[in-house]
């Protein structure tokens, strides 16, 4: 969570959270819990049609993966099922109602799933208009400024619902942060009233698609530049030298040196059509990776380097442009502070090195730092799927006949769970600590020293009474974990149905990432590139390492293995939900969660 310091005094509380909670949804170091999700309730339609098409296809092999067959198994149904029920969801129902979509997506099973194939697309069609009708509604929940937890969740819901909608229809979530950065945090001063910024907000992300320009600087050899030459492609052009521009400053001298002829250098241009500069150089990223397979077929051995820095051109501008990096980012924000590296590098040789630590435990430790790392130098999203998959897969592996995603799933979530509470209470701490002095004294309750008041109640009703002006995010949070945490009737503290929230979310996308992972490994797919999942597996991946070593490097008698440690964490977490999920008890949990920025 970012602190603002908002530049107009006069913003309503509401307002204050639109803007917060927007930046906290896009930012790419936000903790997974608080970023933007990847389906809304318009989406989850659009994804389970593709599903059953591919079960009709006979790409997707097992409905199960679909319409889980156990009453306690999740899967993409139970999803859209879930966002259908949100409050508001701002789907219109025409021709057929909501509840007989509900009662279809109830009801499917691998012989009677074709019409719900067909309902969804009438669906669909009569909401071509999503987007606007969200933005509509959050304008109105906005302007209400009703403080009340409910009303407060409504905007949350439909700030999510928002982004995921403009993610989906092809915006970049690095120019969404951006923008919304640039109109309500560096230009909202107090001369300018917001509803002005929030009407060009919303009129820059409903325009058209708008044709981009991207040159790539190339350095290859004669042999190379013939075969490209000869290579016809509509969408890309060979240049001897970079389109004119007129730029300032940095921009000037950068372009001084990235047009610079040499015998070797050579320019690409690709035009493309986008909703924004970032996303054009994703698709031109994508066209040129295939240009260059081609090459790349007859050529490897010969030199071939793409320039780290590539030229956007908006053509409505021409004569301007910008330099982006030429590389994927990824979501989630990691330690890099040398003391957690050193401890790291101190931990792992020490396991290696232990007789009381099983070989194989050993091996799939190291194959999993390397995976890792594979994953993080790759340049493509698919390998970095790819990479991340293997060495998540390879640490639940086993020889016995357990299918390996079911006991991922399984194993990991139990992990997780064990952390998850910790993770996001010790996060909202943290966030707190950055508010002025005179705000952290109006809640007695807060302990820096120490962490005690996590696990009361005072803590988070003081928060909610002394930031919801100022602060009103961070006062948010304290409601919503207030709700969790605290049910009342006399019931002790507890994350009863919070973890049981979460874990189903994991299911479902463990299954979501098992069915992309198939579509690139036995069907070859390219066009999974999602940055979006792909993040997720990082963190999933160095997440359990964390862990792992964390736990490893504390054994000093007994011989031990990785399946060990799953048996103790099963027995930890049904400890834990047999007492009722107390929170004392999951705050005490000894988990390796500092490696989270």
């Amino acid at each position: 969570m970012q602190i603002i310091n908002h530049k107009n005094p006069t913003l309503t509380a509401c307002q204050r959270l639109f803007i917060e909670k927007s930046l906290e949804l896009l930012h790419l170091g936000s903790i997974d819990s608080y970023r933007v999700r990847l389906n809304n309730p318009k989406s989850i339609l659009k994804e389970l049609k593709y599903c059953l098409e591919q079960f009709r296809e006979g790409r997707i092999k097992h409905f199960h993966t679909i319409r889980a067959k156990e009453k306690d198994k999740k899967a993409i149904a139970d999803e859209a099922l879930a966002l259908l029920e949100y409050d508001p969801h701002y789907l219109k129902f025409t021709s057929v109602s909501k509840k007989y979509l509900e009662q279809l997506i109830k009801t499917i099973d691998e012989n009677n799933y074709k019409k719900l194939i067909s309902t969804i697309d009438i669906v669909l069609n009569e909401n071509q208009n999503y987007l606007v009708a969200i933005f509509s509604g959050a304008k109105i929940l906005i302007d209400a400024n009703n403080m009340s937890l409910a009303e407060l969740e409504k905007i949350d819901l439909s700030l999510n619902m928002l982004f995921s909608e403009l993610i989906d229809s092809g915006y970049s979530k690095g120019y969404l942060y951006r923008l919304v950065f640039g109109i309500f945090v560096a230009s909202l001063n107090e001369t300018v009233e917001f509803n002005l910024h929030f009407d060009e907000f919303r009129d820059v992300l409903i325009s058209d698609e708008r044709e981009y320009n991207i040159i790539f600087r190339i350095n290859t050899t004669r042999t190379v530049l013939d075969s490209i030459s000869g290579l016809a492609n509509s969408r890309i052009t060979l240049l001897d030298s970079a389109p004119p521009l007129l730029l300032t400053g940095r921009q000037a001298l950068e372009f001084s040196a990235f047009s610079r002829i040499t015998p070797t250098a050579k320019f690409l241009q690709c035009k493309t059509i986008a909703k924004d500069y970032l996303s054009a150089l994703k698709t031109a990223r994508s066209i040129l990776s295939e240009y260059l397979d081609v090459i790349n077929l007859g050529l490897a051995d010969e030199l071939l380097e793409i320039n780290q820095r590539v030229l956007v051109v908006d053509s409505r501008y021409p004569e301007s442009g910008n330099f982006q990096n030429n590389v994927n980012v990824m979501d989630g924000k990691y330690r890099v502070e040398k003391d957690h590296y050193q401890s790291f590098a101190l931990k792992l040789p020490a396991i290696l090195n232990n007789d009381n630590i099983q070989n194989e435990t050993k091996e799939k430790i190291k194959s999993a730092i390397r995976y890792l790392r594979f994953g993080n130098q790759s340049t493509e999203v698919e390998h970095k799927f790819v990479n991340y998959w293997i060495g998540l897969e390879y640490l639940f592996s086993n020889y016995e006949s357990q299918n390996t995603i079911n006991r991922l799933k399984e194993q990991f979530i139990n992990a997780h769970a064990l952390a998850y509470v910790k993770r996001n209470t010790y996060s909202f701490k943290k966030d707190f600590s950055q508010v002025s002095s005179a705000h952290q004294a109006m809640v007695p309750a807060y302990t820096p020293e120490s962490d005690n008041c996590l696990k009361t109640e005072t803590f988070y009703v003081q928060i909610e009474g002394a930031l919801l002006n100022d602060y009103p995010l961070l006062a948010y949070r304290a409601m919503k974990l207030h709700k969790w945490f605290f049910p009342g009737n006399g019931r002790a503290a507890n994350a009863t149905e919070y973890l049981k929230k979460h874990k189903s979310n994991l299911e479902i996308h463990f299954t979501r990432i098992y069915r992309l992972r198939n579509e690139i490994i036995h069907d070859a797919a390219t066009n999974t590139n999602n940055e979006h999942i792909a993040s997720n597996l990082r963190y999933y991946l160095t997440f359990i390492l964390n862990e792992l070593i964390d736990s490893f490097a504390r054994i000093t008698t007994l011989q031990v293995s990785i399946e060990d440690y799953f048996i103790q964490n099963e027995i930890e977490i049904g400890n834990i939900e047999h007492g009722g999920y107390l929170l004392e008890q999951l705050l005490a949990v000894d988990s390796s969660i500092d490696f989270i920025s």
